[in-house]
C-alpha cells in the first residue's frame, strides 16, 4: 500500500513538536487530520507511534525507526517537484548595463515575472548573450528593437564642502580647471570629453573612478567634482546635486531592447513598458 505522503509530513510534524495542537498549528490544519494521519500510518503499519499522555506525544521505537525514513521520502518527493518544474521553465537570459542602478529595475524584473510566470530569469554578463536586454539607447546592439522606459538627465556632484556647492547650475564653460573624477565606463563619458574640446574647455581631470560606487566615494571624500546620471545622485551621501544646462545638458534614455527578429519577446517590449511605467513609484524618473 503507497504511503500518503500528506499523512507522512503531518507524523513529521507531530514526531518534532511532540503535540498535536502544535502540529496542526504548524501545519496549518485542524487537529483532528493530525489524528486521523497518525492513526491511518498506524493501521498501515500496524504498529503504535505515539503514547499520549498530559505531557504530549511521546513517540515509540517504531516513530523513531519511520522518522528518518519519512524526512527522506519527503525530501525525495520536493526534490523530484522541484526538478520537474525547473526543466518545463524557459530560460530567459538579461542583460542590465553597468552603470544602471539596480532597485530602480526592480518594477522591470517584477513586470518580467507577471508577463513571463514560467520564465527563469539568468542575468547575463554580456548583451550579446542576452536575449532581452536593459541600457541606454545609444548602447542597443544594431538590429534591435527599442522599447523606451525613462528619460533621465545627467548632474554634477559637488563636494558639500566645496566653495562651487552654492552655484545652481553649471554650463560647459564652468567646468575649466574645475577639479573633475572622470568615470571612462559611463557610455557618454567619451562624448562629454570631445564637447569639452570642441569648446575649448580645458578639463582639469584629477581622479578616476574605475566604478560608480567609488566614484560617490571620492566625491563625498572631497576629491573633486563628477557628471553622473540623476539616478546614481542619491548615492552620494555627503555630495550637492546641481543640474546641468546649455550643451552640458546630457540626458540617456533608459530602455528595453531585443533582437528585431525574436518576434515572441518583441510583442512583450510595450507591455512590459506599460506595466513598469503604470507601477513604478521612482519620482527622479521621467516617463519616456
Amino acid at each position: 500500500m503507497l504511503f500518503d505522503l500528506r499523512a507522512l509530513g503531518y507524523f513529521v510534524a507531530a514526531y518534532e513538536e511532540r503535540s498535536i495542537t502544535a502540529a496542526a498549528r504548524r501545519c496549518f490544519v485542524a487537529q483532528p487530520s493530525i489524528s486521523m494521519a497518525i492513526k491511518g500510518l498506524e493501521d498501515v503499519l500496524d504498529t503504535a507511534l505515539f503514547e499520549r499522555g498530559r505531557q504530549g506525544l511521546g513517540p515509540t521505537a517504531s516513530a523513531h525507526r519511520l522518522y528518518p525514513r519519512a524526512c527522506a521520502l519527503l525530501a525525495d518527493s520536493s526534490a523530484l517537484l522541484q526538478d520537474f518544474r525547473r526543466s518545463t521553465r524557459e530560460r530567459l537570459c538579461l542583460y542590465v548595463q553597468d552603470d544602471l542602478m539596480l532597485p530602480p529595475l526592480q518594477p522591470v524584473l517584477d513586470a518580467l515575472g507577471q508577463h513571463l510566470p514560467q520564465a527563469a530569469l539568468h542575468m547575463s554578463p554580456q548583451a550579446t548573450d542576452a536575449r532581452l536586454r536593459v541600457l541606454s539607447e545609444h548602447c542597443r546592439p544594431d538590429g534591435d528593437t527599442f522599447q523606451p522606459l525613462w528619460t533621465e538627465p545627467y548632474v554634477m556632484l559637488v563636494p558639500a564642502e566645496h566653495p562651487l556647492r552654492f552655484r545652481k547650475s553649471f554650463a560647459l564653460p564652468d567646468l575649466q580647471d574645475i577639479p573633475l573624477i572622470e568615470w571612462p565606463q559611463c557610455p557618454l563619458h567619451q562624448s562629454f570629453l570631445k564637447l569639452a574640446a570642441e569648446q575649448g574647455v580645458v578639463l582639469q581631470v584629477c581622479a578616476s573612478a574605475a566604478r560608480e560606487e567609488l566614484l560617490w566615494r571620492m566625491v563625498d571624500a572631497g576629491l573633486g567634482l563628477a557628471v553622473v546620471p540623476q539616478s546614481h545622485a542619491a548615492q552620494a551621501r555627503h555630495a550637492v546635486v546641481r543640474p546641468l544646462h546649455g550643451a552640458l545638458a546630457f540626458s540617456r534614455r533608459v530602455g528595453l531592447s531585443c533582437d528585431a527578429t525574436d518576434i515572441a519577446l518583441q510583442a512583450l517590449l510595450a507591455p512590459l513598458a506599460a506595466t513598469l511605467n503604470a507601477n513604478r513609484p521612482s519620482p527622479h524618473h521621467q516617463a519616456a
